[in-house]
């Protein structure tokens, strides 16, 4: 079988490091599937052996997009070239999510043609990428093709069931695909810079993006002087650069243990810094897969922070604990100088959502949207946008009680060993590369054997109204 894999881009990280694993994982097994990976960006790392570089597949703006019928004719090139053939099956990652509508569209033509296809959506332009999805206008009628030759691999169960609604009346099946989590692998340290790495160290182990809320990081800083708090990486998106160079500014002004971009001040590896971290935390309020609730484990550290519920119920089920996790974090509204202000910034940033998503705003779509960030006069910290968040921060500065509330409400601390023992090994029964290359493998077969069929196209907007609830708003989400 002749697989071909598709991203725009494998820059390290995210959905490269998916791509990655996949091929590490087919590799464990034996079988007849030769693949090739397509990507609009040349790839600088070593675990891709056959990979080909397509012009014009990296992410693109609509009026900068190339035309969907010269990206298809490279693309098949550059597949021949290297499998010397058509392949059998085509795997793409985020054909949907508004990065390039030239390969939406290229899709929405290899699925009428016939081809055997295995999307696999990481993230959504529906969920909270308004501007994304204005780029998919014009190719999003095709956006989300069906028939029994074509499959849709969920990370989750809550993108699964999400996906199941748009496709109820049709051959496509949707399967749950969890990502592999790799053991740990022992790597060479340079160990030079190993002694700089602050004592009482809890890691935020993440590139820095919005969704990442690292104002959150800055609060339990405020509220834990005897620990030292710090996220490894800056942003590569320039757009977020101004935030994160202010949310610098803001910790050192408010001599707050702690640490943006920490990687860039240190002269250690990232394996380092995670082995001389006290524990690992996270603070995120949106995630695809949600790997940092697992690979702590697998590296011997306690993970403590923010839980995501409607992603790691999943792991639940899979026997990892994850009951020290926090769902809110919250400080009293009367904390804000004026907390009317919240309101109409939920109304406003509500109108402006729904808008740019040319969807009606529901009648009491801000009543709903207010009663889940506030609940019993307190606020959820993670739900407000930056300058709410450095407000509260400077308040918990000076009141003890509520830096006792936050302690109390985070559980900042190392586990005993025998949880992350427990979870470790729950993880790796669950999530390894084996059990997840024998899944794909039968979902490619499954998929090559389907018999031909007319190809339909699913209302996307569907699946719009479901990640599109007020109850869902988040300020930090909306633009």
């Amino acid at each position: 079988m002749k697989v071909a894999i598709v991203h725009y881009h494998l820059e390290p990280g995210g959905v490269t490091s998916v791509i990655e694993n996949k091929l590490e994982a087919l590799a464990s097994l034996e079988h007849d599937i030769e693949t090739v990976v397509l990507t609009g960006r040349s790839y600088k790392g070593r675990r891709i052996e056959k990979h080909q570089l397509v012009e014009g597949l990296d992410y693109a703006v609509p009026n900068k997009a190339i035309s969907p019928n010269l990206l298809l004719e490279r693309m098949k090139d550059a597949a021949m070239n290297s499998l010397g053939c058509m392949p059998d099956l085509w795997h793409f990652h985020n054909h949907s999510l508004g990065k390039n509508p030239s390969l939406t569209k290229v899709t929405a033509e290899l699925a009428k043609a016939g081809q055997c296809i295995l999307f696999q959506p990481h993230d959504f332009a529906e969920d909270g990428r308004p501007v994304n999805f204005k780029g998919l206008k014009n190719a999003y009628e095709h956006a989300y093709p069906a028939s029994a030759r074509i499959g849709y691999a969920a990370l989750n169960n809550r993108d699964r069931l999400f996906l199941e609604e748009l496709f109820v009346d049709s051959g496509t099946k949707v399967h749950l695909l969890a990502n592999p989590i790799p053991k740990n692998k022992s790597s060479t340290s340079r160990g030079t810079g190993k002694t700089e790495i602050p004592e009482n160290l809890i890691l935020y182990p993440v590139r820095a993006v919005r969704r990442k809320n690292l104002g959150e990081l800055a609060l339990l800083s405020a509220a834990h002087p005897d620990k030292y708090f710090a996220n490894s990486l800056g942003p590569t998106n320039p757009l977020f650069r101004p935030q994160f160079e202010r949310w610098k500014t803001f910790g050192e002004n408010s001599s707050l243990p702690l640490a943006y971009g920490l990687g860039h001040k240190l002269d250690c590896s990232f394996p380092d810094m995670v082995e001389s971290a006290e524990a690992v935390v996270s603070t995120s309020i949106a995630e695809g897969f949600g790997l940092g609730f697992l690979e702590p484990w697998v590296f011997g550290k306690s993970l403590c922070g923010r839980n995501l519920p409607e992603i790691t119920a999943d792991f639940l089920r899979e026997g990892v604990q994850l009951d020290n996790l926090y769902d809110r974090l919250e400080l009293k509204l009367d904390l804000l100088e004026d907390s009317t202000i919240l309101r109409p910034k939920i109304e406003a940033a509500l109108i402006g959502f729904f808008n740019d998503y040319e969807e009606k705003l529901p009648e009491r779509a801000v009543q709903e949207a207010f009663d889940s960030i506030v609940q019993n006069n307190r606020v959820d910290f993670g739900r407000l946008d930056e300058p709410l968040q450095e407000e509260l921060i400077s308040a918990v500065l000076g009141s003890d009680q509520a830096k006792q509330s936050i302690r109390h409400q985070s559980s900042i601390e190392c586990l005993p060993p025998s949880r992350v023992e427990d979870n470790s090994k729950a993880v790796q029964e669950s999530f390894s590369i084996h059990g997840y290359a024998e899944k794909l493998i039968e979902i490619y077969q499954n998929l090559v054997s389907a018999p031909l069929e007319k190809v339909n196209f699913a209302e996307g907007r569907k699946l719009l109204q479901n990640f599109l609830s007020p109850a869902r708003l988040n300020l930090l989400r909306t633009n």
